[in-house]
């Protein structure tokens, strides 16, 4: 049994805490066991600017931290700034009992942790426990640390051949170290050996990783659920379910599964982006939505934070806004424009954010059909890419949208042509083609209807003559809709009851009528369209037709 008091002695030891007597107190414990005057810090801001500083032994973190980073964050920060060691412990401390705390801070596999409230000689149990297995692995933490992948397994494979006391976490750390060097098969032999000896969770979904790796992912998926079976609460089962469902082409399902995986531990921010980001490719953007705004909400204090959070959702919330009406639209929006707030202030000069955040704005004002406001954040987009020495292709796509969306169509013109004469290629060029496609449409669109204000004035007039010519023209386009198709034949018809019957005007009637098709009774329409019909039957008979 090793002696704590020397063990500790030379180690350097941070201990985090927002209560004062907490820290206080868990820093006497330490002291009393050996430690040599250990660090201490209030909140997770101050334990990331030490972890950051100095090299640590041993990190002893509260969960709940007060405001900002909890001890989860800090962990998941020191982990992903790779200021965590193979040779350190992180310990939680925690005194939380709701699943969701609890399973979220172990994902990040912490070495350790303790539930308060605990005493001295529980403390130090924990420790002598924990720093045994450790000091046991020095030799492979220490080859990880060097980036010494080859000389770890070796040290960890004679480690384990000669001390079958260690299975357990020698398994663990090289099925990790095996997985790393894509060695599936090898990873696959040190997982199976310990599963025969006893039935161990973690040991059958790395076997189960590693098969989907070797094409069985079928076989992985049904490893993965008698685990489940027994094992409810595996988050990080339903996340490798999704990840395979995912590669199976069965989005629908893997996204079920990461539903179940967000309602067991809802706090891992790339969980929530994993679920948004599969959820809007599957267009259910109620769930989407909640997913981003989860990980705005937790990734305010985390690492993970980043702009494409907020722009995800609010590309969600668009799709949801023109089916919303009066408060629910209003509410939505309002948490639209709260996050573009936001984003527009933590990345206040980053010109690509402040040019996404004003595209942003455009669509959803122009989902408000808002048009005043939607040029207004056009132009402000316009201004900060005019600022840009080198704007991405993407970027002049998005500006060039936002033209087209607010009415601006010599703009849309101009940039469509500077891209066309870059020499765009693959999905920038697709992109760029249905742009163009979107232009003409829109161009036409906006000349059928002025022609057809054109053609109903003449017709308020009595000019029927100029109407027939309006409409007709309005008409030639495969963009004209039911109503100027409506319009068209109401005006053929009413300049052959004021003139003459003209076959001419009456087949250009019924091929009119071919094109509107069949109006339902429901429909506002249907009378209009059924006296109208109703005339030119009566006309083509005299016609004889």
């Amino acid at each position: 049994m090793i002696n704590l008091e020397e063990t500790l002695k030379d180690k350097r030891i941070l201990i985090i805490d927002d209560l004062v007597e907490a820290r206080s107190s868990l820093k006497k414990m330490i002291t009393m066991l050996g430690a040599s005057q250990p660090d201490s810090a209030t909140d997770g801001r101050e334990a990331m600017e030490l972890i950051l500083q100095k090299d640590y032994d041993i990190v002893l973190s509260d969960y709940n931290l007060g405001k900002g980073k909890d001890g989860q964050q800090v962990l998941e920060e020191a982990r992903y700034c790779n200021r965590l060691r193979a040779s350190s412990l992180f310990i939680l401390v925690t005194g939380e009992n709701a699943v969701d705390m609890v399973m979220g801070a172990l994902e990040y596999e912490p070495d350790n942790y303790i539930t308060k409230p605990f005493t001295l000689n529980m403390l130090r149990e924990r420790l002598i426990r924990i720093i045994t297995i450790k000091e046991r692995l020095a030799g492979v933490d220490q080859a990880i640390d060097n980036d010494d992948t080859d000389g770890a397994i070796q040290l960890a494979e004679a480690l384990l051949a000669s001390d079958k006391k260690m299975r357990m976490p020698l398994t663990r750390v090289l099925g990790k170290l095996y997985i790393r060097q894509q060695r599936y098969n090898e990873a696959i032999r040190v997982y199976s050996a310990l599963l025969n000896q006893r039935s161990v969770s973690w040991a059958r979904l790395g076997q189960a990783i590693c098969m989907h790796f070797l094409g069985d992912s079928r076989g992985a998926l049904a490893i993965i659920q008698q685990t489940l079976v027994a094992h409810p609460l595996y988050v990080q089962c339903y996340d490798w379910s999704a990840i395979i469902l995912n590669s199976l082409g069965k989005p629908l399902e893997a996204q079920k599964q990461l539903e179940k995986a967000v309602a067991i531990s809802p706090k891992a921010v790339l969980r929530q982006m994993e679920l948004g980001r599969i959820a809007y490719a599957n267009e259910d953007y109620p769930v989407a939505e909640a997913a981003f705004e989860a990980a705005i909400r937790l990734g305010r204090n985390s690492c993970y934070k980043t702009s494409k959070n907020y722009l995800q959702f609010t590309q969600s919330v668009r799709h949801l806004l023109g089916s919303a009406q009066g408060r629910e639209q209003r509410t939505r929006a309002d948490k639209v424009f709260r996050a573009i707030e936001e984003l527009r202030q933590d990345y206040a000069g980053q010109d690509s954010v402040m040019f996404e955040s004003s595209i942003a704005e455009g669509k959803t004002y122009v989902a408000l059909k808002d048009d005043d406001k939607a040029r207004q954040s056009a132009k402000r987009a316009e201004e900060v890419l005019q600022r840009m020495k080198e704007p991405s292709a993407e970027q002049q796509l998005q500006m060039t949208e936002a033209y087209i969306d607010t009415g601006q169509h010599v703009k849309a013109k101009k940039m469509l042509r500077t891209l066309r004469d870059s020499g765009l290629s693959g999905p920038s060029l697709q992109q760029l083609d249905t742009l163009e496609t979107n232009l003409n449409q829109v161009v036409i669109r906006e000349h059928a209807a002025a022609l057809n204000s054109t053609g109903v004035g003449a017709y308020e007039k009595g000019d029927y003559a100029n109407a027939v010519i309006a409409f007709d023209e309005a008409a030639s386009y495969d963009e004209a809709g039911v109503s100027v198709l409506l319009n068209a034949i109401q005006a053929k018809l009413s300049l052959i009851e004021n003139t003459q019957i003209d076959v001419d005007q009456l087949r250009d009637c019924y091929r009119y009528f071919q094109r509107v098709g069949k109006i339902g009774d429901n429909d506002e329409r249907f009378e209009r369209y059924e006296r109208l019909k109703s005339t030119f039957m009566r006309l083509k008979r005299a016609a004889g037709m």
